[in-house]
C-alpha cells in the first residue's frame, strides 16, 4: 500500500482510504463556508470535471476551471472502472456559487502547494543539499511518501531566460489552437492581430506556444509531484536495475499488447518478453518502452501496430502529424529506412514483425536519445542536459509543450501496475542558472472575443460541440441537441463516440454525401483544415478500393490532431 503526499491534510476519511484501501463516496455536499486552498487546477484547456468517485465513469458533479484554487483533502488510487489511465485521484473541496462542494479529481489536473514538512531526515537533507532551496519543499514531500526514491540535481549551466528564448523560437514549442489565448504566442511570426488568427505550424491545429506556458511546463518545480515526476526518471537500463518481463506484463492488460507476436527473430513470444528483450539489447528501461508504445499507438492499437501494410512502427519513429493518417511516414520508414544500408542493418529495418519494430526502435532511441545525453522524458522534450552533444533546445523528440507531462502520467501508471512503484527510482532533475525564486505560475486566462455566430461556447466541451455541428452538419446547434451531447460528454462519453454520433447521424445520412464530400467534411471536422492533395488521394483511393466509410472515419478519429482537440477541450478522446 503506497503512502501519499498529503499527510498534512489527512482526516478521518483519508485515514480510511489509507488503512483499508477503499474510498468513501463523496456526495456533492454544500456548505456555506470557505476552504483552505492548497492546490491549483492545471493542465486542462478551460476546466476539469469533478467526479462523485475516483473514476472517469462516475457521475459528474460539476466543473472547476483552469487556475481555480481548491482544497485537496486526500489521495487514493483510481477505481477499477476508470478508463483514463490516470492512477492517482484527489478528494477535494472547491467553491461553487459561494458554497463548498466536494468530489474527486484526477491528480493529473492538480498542482499541490508544497508543504515541505515531515519527519526530520538528516541523511535525506544531505542528499538534496545541492538543490536550490526552492526545490526542497517539493522533494521533502515526495521523500516522505516514497523514501526509496532518489533525486539527483542536473545543473544545465544554461541561463533560464535564454532557455525560454530558445524554446519559443518559431516552431520550437507548440500548443493546440484550441487552448486559451494566453497559452498561444502573440509574437509577430505567430499571430495576426488584424484577423485575430494564429499561424498554424503543424498538422492543422498546432500553433506557437507563449513564453509564459513554455516556462510553466519547463520549470521542473511544477512537476515535482507523484504524477509528473516520472518525466525525470533515468531511462538508462543496466544489469543493476534489471526489470523482469513479469513486471512489464503488469501494464499490458487492457491493451493490444496483452498477447503474443513474432519477435526480431520470428519466434512468437509474449509482448512482455519482447519488451524485456529490447530493454536488455538496447539498455533502455523496458517499462518505458511498453508505456511509450501504448502512448504512440493507443491501448487499442493503430495502423502503426496492426501490420496492415506488412510493416510495423510501434514507436512512430519517422511519423509526422502533417502526414495524413499520422502513420504513413512512419510506415514508410519502417519499410525503407534510409538510403544507408548500414543504418538499416543496425536498426533491423525493414520492420516486418512487431519484434523488429520494438527492438530496432529501441536501438534507435538508445543511439539518438537515451544514451546520448537525453536520458529522461524531460530531456527528450527540453534538451538542456550538458551531457548532450546536440545544440541546446534542439534535437527534441516532440514539440508539443505539455506532452512530457502527459507521458509522465502514463509512466507513473505503468510503474504502479508493474508493482515497482517504490523500487528505488532515480530522478534526474534539471536546474537552470538565474531561475525565478519560486515556481512559475500559469498565465492568467485570456477571455476570448465573441465569435461571429450566435453561439459562443461556455467551456471547452461546448466549444467542441459547436465546432462539430458546424463542420459536420454545417449549421449552428439547436438547444436541445447541444444539451444532449453536452450532458453525455460530462457523463463520460468519449470524443470519438460523440463524433460518431454526428458523422453517422440520420441528418448526415439524408444528405447522400459523395465520397469527395465525405472526405472533405472529415478533414474539417477532425483535422480542422482543408484537404491536402496527398492525403485526399490516399483516402479517396482507400474508398475506391473497398474500404468502408467507417474505416475512413476511424483513420481520422484516431489521429493525433483529434485526440489533442478533445484533450484540450477537457475530456477524453477515447
Amino acid at each position: 500500500m503506497r503512502t501519499n503526499l498529503l499527510k498534512k491534510f489527512a482526516a478521518a476519511a483519508l485515514a480510511a482510504v489509507m488503512a483499508f484501501g477503499v474510498y468513501a463516496g463523496l456526495a456533492s455536499d454544500t456548505v456555506n463556508a470557505d476552504i483552505a486552498a492548497n492546490a491549483t487546477v492545471i493542465n486542462c484547456n478551460s476546466g476539469v470535471n469533478v467526479r462523485e468517485y475516483p473514476t472517469n465513469q462516475s457521475r459528474n458533479l460539476g466543473t472547476i476551471s483552469l487556475n481555480q484554487r481548491i482544497q485537496v483533502t486526500g489521495s487514493t488510487m483510481a477505481s477499477s472502472t476508470d478508463t483514463s489511465d490516470l492512477s492517482t485521484w484527489y478528494s477535494i473541496n472547491y467553491m461553487s456559487n459561494g458554497e463548498v462542494r466536494s468530489g474527486y479529481v484526477a491528480a493529473y489536473y492538480v498542482r499541490m502547494d508544497p508543504s515541505g514538512t515531515g519527519p526530520s531526515d538528516g541523511a535525506f537533507e544531505s542528499a538534496i543539499a545541492n538543490f536550490p532551496e526552492s526545490y526542497k519543499p517539493y522533494l521533502r514531500d515526495m521523500h516522505n511518501a516514497h523514501p526509496s526514491w532518489q533525486f539527483v540535481p542536473v545543473y544545465t549551466g544554461y541561463d533560464w531566460n535564454s532557455a525560454i528564448g530558445v524554446e519559443t523560437r518559431p516552431g520550437g514549442s507548440l500548443i493546440s489552437n484550441s487552448c486559451n489565448g494566453s497559452w498561444k504566442s502573440k509574437a509577430d511570426y505567430a499571430y495576426n492581430s488584424a484577423t485575430n488568427t494564429y499561424t498554424v505550424v503543424d498538422a492543422s491545429t498546432w500553433v506557437n506556444a507563449s513564453p509564459e506556458i513554455v516556462a510553466f511546463y519547463m520549470d521542473p518545480r511544477n512537476s515535482l509531484n507523484e504524477t509528473a515526476v516520472f518525466q525525470f526518471l533515468d531511462l538508462r537500463y543496466t544489469a543493476d536495475n534489471s526489470i523482469p518481463s513479469a513486471h512489464v506484463q503488469g501494464i499490458l492488460p487492457g491493451t493490444f499488447l496483452n498477447t503474443s507476436a513474432p519477435n526480431q527473430n520470428g519466434d512468437v513470444i509474449s509482448y512482455c518478453d519482447i519488451f524485456a528483450d529490447a530493454g536488455n539489447i538496447a539498455d533502455i528501461n523496458p517499462i518505458f518502452l511498453a508505456a511509450h508504445c501504448i502512448q504512440e499507438c493507443s491501448k487499442g492499437g493503430s495502423n502503426s501496430s496492426r501490420g496492415t501494410t506488412g510493416f510495423y512502427n510501434l514507436f512512430n519513429i519517422g511519423a509526422y502529424s502533417n502526414v495524413i493518417d499520422a502513420t504513413v511516414g512512419g510506415l514508410n520508414f519502417a519499410q525503407n529506412g534510409t538510403s544507408d544500408p548500414g543504418f538499416n542493418s543496425a536498426y533491423l529495418i525493414p520492420w516486418n514483425t512487431p519484434g523488429k519494430a520494438i527492438v530496432g526502435g529501441a536501438l534507435w532511441m538508445r543511439d539518438n536519445y537515451i544514451w546520448a545525453g537525453q536520458q529522461t522524458l524531460y530531456f527528450m522534450r527540453f534538451n538542456f542536459n550538458p551531457e548532450s552533444s546536440r545544440n541546446k533546445g534542439y534535437h527534441q523528440y516532440m514539440t508539443a509543450t505539455a506532452s512530457v507531462y502527459t507521458e509522465a502520467a502514463r509512466m507513473q501508471t505503468a510503474y504502479i501496475r508493474s508493482g515497482l512503484y517504490d523500487s528505488g527510482q532515480v530522478f534526474l532533475i534539471p536546474v537552470y542558472d538565474n531561475m525565478p525564486g519560486t515556481a512559475v505560475q500559469l498565465p492568467p486566462n485570456e477571455i476570448a472575443a465573441p465569435s461571429s455566430g450566435n453561439w459562443v461556447g461556455r467551456d471547452g466541451i461546448e466549444t467542441f460541440l459547436i465546432y462539430m455541428y458546424r463542420s459536420t452538419l454545417q449549421r449552428d446547434p439547436d438547444p436541445v441537441g447541444i444539451n444532449y451531447w453536452y450532458n453525455n460528454i460530462q457523463g463520460g462519453m468519449s470524443g470519438e463516440d460523440c463524433a460518431y454520433g454526428f458523422v453517422f447521424s440520420q441528418e448526415m445520412t439524408n444528405r447522400n454525401l459523395t465520397n469527395d464530400q465525405y472526405v472533405r467534411i472529415l478533414y474539417n471536422a477532425f483535422l480542422g483544415r482543408e484537404c491536402d492533395p496527398t492525403g485526399y488521394d490516399y483516402w479517396m483511393n482507400r474508398l475506391a478500393s473497398g474500404a468502408s466509410r467507417l474505416d475512413v472515419y476511424h483513420g481520422f478519429s484516431r489521429s493525433q490532431e483529434f485526440a489533442a482537440l478533445c484533450n484540450n477541450a477537457g475530456f477524453s478522446p477515447y
